[in-house]
């Protein structure tokens, strides 16, 4: 295993770690979040961790690339993450929200509507 530290989004951490592509049941790395419970996802909110990522557990085909303690997120994408939300929640009619239109001209009624900002 490489001792790399690796900034990357969560398509190429899970091609790193050995993890199964698509739609999976197990889509984390660092825990068995099981994505097909529907009835547990607003209620739990501790998942066992997972132990080690070996072929043959749930969702890992490969042997990992590089350690799960070598991965950093990008900080662009979670600061994007966190505004897409902040601008989720504004009310369309408070001056914030006002404001956003103002310094963005450019984006069309469509974009605005559906709070694409």
């Amino acid at each position: 295993m490489h001792q790399w530290i690796i900034c990357a989004d969560l398509k190429m951490v899970c091609f790193l770690l050995g993890q199964q592509r698509g739609y999976t049941k197990y889509p984390c790395f660092s825990c068995l979040y099981d994505s097909s419970a529907c009835e547990k996802h607003w209620v739990q909110s501790d998942w066992p961790p997972r132990s080690d990522l070996k072929p043959g557990d749930p969702n890992i085909l490969h042997q990992p690339l590089v350690g799960t303690k070598n991965i950093i997120f990008p900080p662009l994408h979670i600061k994007l993450g966190l505004m897409k939300q902040f601008v989720k929640t504004l009310s369309i009619e408070r001056d914030c929200f006002k404001h956003l239109i103002s310094a963005f001209p450019s984006l069309s009624f469509e974009k605005l509507k559906g709070r694409c900002v």
